[in-house]
């Protein structure tokens, strides 16, 4: 059977996001004051969605989003996600280094633009890896021989999820949640299988009412989840046993 390692893997999307729980939000300042120093990245028209007043927090009330719908920025007055998902025209592997660099930049044009305190922190990344028999594969990869012949003697569809908590960079308590899965992907009208790992790196919930997060510690953050994440990748999917 066809073998994985790190290497296999290419970026199906990542994201990077900051929560603010404070408030502070302002339709008209961030269309005045943000949305034109990212235009160049979001040059389709602004979406500024009709929410009720009394609408969750967490829902979005403005999208930004590039033509080619690589690039998509979600607004709303609880958390600010920016968000780079591969499409059929994607041509160049953006490195998720890169990624985390840039996002992390506009991030901080935006809560420098509403002055609002920042709690938590996330990066998330999802990288797919082409294989014929996705299912079989991982409850190989990941379970003894012994359940070769039944109950995982053929299955279709085979999930891992691990969570655990760990200090990142020496600075951040973080969640790390790493999924292993089958999935499809779709392109020029054929659906190839494939084996996706789900990665989301997170600052602590129960921490909100007490952080500030700096803009410096959050480039920090972002940095180190960037590394983090390959690593991780590797624990799964060594390049040699």
């Amino acid at each position: 059977m066809k073998p994985l390692t790190a290497s296999s893997f290419e970026l199906a999307s990542c994201q990077a996001s900051v929560f603010t729980p404070d408030g502070g939000f302002s339709a008209a300042k961030i269309l005045k004051l943000f949305y034109p120093k990212q235009e160049s990245i979001f040059d389709a028209s602004p979406t500024v969605l009709p929410v009720p007043e009394d609408a969750p927090f967490e829902i979005p009330r403005i999208i930004l989003e590039s033509t080619s719908h690589e690039w998509k920025c979600q607004l709303s007055p609880a958390r600010a996600d920016v968000i780079w998902s591969r499409t059929k025209l994607t041509r160049d592997r953006l490195q998720l280094g890169e990624f985390f660099e840039k996002a992390g930049q506009i991030l901080l044009q935006y809560t420098g633009v509403l002055g609002t305190r920042v709690a938590r922190a996330a990066g998330l990344a999802t990288r797919f890896a082409e294989h014929e028999e996705p299912g079989k594969f991982l409850a190989r990869h990941f379970c003894q021989t012994k359940w070769d012949d039944k109950p995982l003697n053929r299955p279709e569809n085979f999930e891992l999820h691990a969570h655990k908590k760990f200090l990142l960079a020496g600075k951040f308590q973080v969640n790390s949640w790493a999924r292993s899965k089958t999935g499809l992907l779709t392109g020029q009208g054929a659906q190839k299988p494939v084996v996706l790992f789900e990665q989301d790196i997170n600052t602590l919930a129960e921490e909100v009412a007490d952080k500030n997060i700096t803009n410096e510690e959050i480039e920090r953050f972002l940095a180190a989840v960037a590394v983090e994440a390959d690593v991780i990748l590797r624990y799964y999917y060594p390049e040699s046993r």
